[in-house]
């Protein structure tokens, strides 16, 4: 009896380690209920930092790279009308070098239909707010004929998802002229409309 007994005692010990084992093998950044490591805002997943203590320098490193996926666009035609368009985005974050830098520059890409030229090709700077509204995501278009002439954007904070894969929101002109609905995935090597991301700014 007494073998018995230290028999299923063994048994029983072998099951909890290959359990234990199991979920060690788990992937720390990727889960299946959509939840990604560090992960700021949206809806029904905030995160566990709310704005007075968003770590901003982290999530600029989040930010930092190229991501590509589709951009919605609502905005005014040289008409005055309101129309929607979508395409395929490729853009690129690239972080200042400076310590703790939550800014830097990059390059955005939008793809009509099947296009391998891109329809628009935009350099800008952009900078995550720290103080007046923190978390939001400051975007500032460059004008290539008048570079102190700059068109501003703003990815509210509470409109956003982002971590080491994805980045999705809303994006919104500071006059109303325009909203950008995304959804955009990170990638690391080449470009799937063959285009090399590169800008002439701070690496």
């Amino acid at each position: 009896m007494m073998k018995r007994y230290n028999y299923l005692f063994l048994l029983l010990v072998t099951l909890c380690s290959m359990t234990f084992v199991a979920c060690d093998d788990d992937d720390d950044w990727y889960y299946d209920d959509g939840y990604y490591g560090h992960n700021w805002r949206d809806g029904d997943h905030r995160g566990d930092q709310p704005e007075d203590q968003i770590d901003f320098v982290k999530m600029a490193k989040t930010l930092a790279g190229d991501w590509h996926g589709t951009t919605q666009a609502t905005f005014k035609d040289n008409t005055g009308k309101w129309v929607t368009v979508k395409y395929y985005t490729e853009i690129n974050f690239t972080l200042a070098s400076a310590s703790n830098a939550t800014f830097g520059n990059g390059l955005q890409n939008d793809f009509e239909g099947d296009n391998t030229q891109a329809t628009y090709s935009r350099q800008f700077t952009w900078y995550i707010d720290t103080e007046n509204n923190p978390g939001d995501i400051i975007i500032e278009y460059i004008d290539p004929n008048n570079v102190s002439n700059k068109y501003k954007m703003v990815i509210k904070y509470d409109d956003l998802r982002l971590n080491e894969r994805t980045f999705t929101g809303k994006i919104v002109a500071e006059d109303n002229s325009e909203s950008d609905e995304f959804d955009w995935s990170y990638f690391t090597s080449g470009s799937a409309k063959g285009v090399t991301l590169t800008f002439s700014g701070e690496k």
